[in-house]
């Protein structure tokens, strides 16, 4: 995926990849909590945590933060961007 950003007369072009890595589903699964349990405590649907877990979907950085609060971690330990996502 590519996102324009312009910055004054400065354009900007952020090329990531449309699946980000996580370890929402190994932290869940270590933690015994079912797909509703973590869906229902985020207040989001199970189907929203199946897409996360399976990369199809990258969360608001609202929603990244609740995970990172549920689960007592920092973000950056939750979800994983490869230095090529960010060039």
């Amino acid at each position: 995926m590519k996102r324009l950003i312009y910055n004054g007369n400065v354009k900007f072009v952020l090329h990531w990849s449309d699946e980000m890595k996580n370890l929402l589903e190994e932290l869940r699964k270590d933690r015994l909590i079912s797909q509703e349990e973590l869906a229902n405590a985020l207040s989001v649907s199970r189907q929203t945590i199946i897409s996360l877990e399976k990369g199809k979907y990258n969360p608001s950085i609202l929603l990244a933060f609740k995970i990172s609060a549920y689960f007592g971690l920092s973000i950056e330990e939750i979800f994983i961007i490869e230095e090529e996502d960010l060039k």
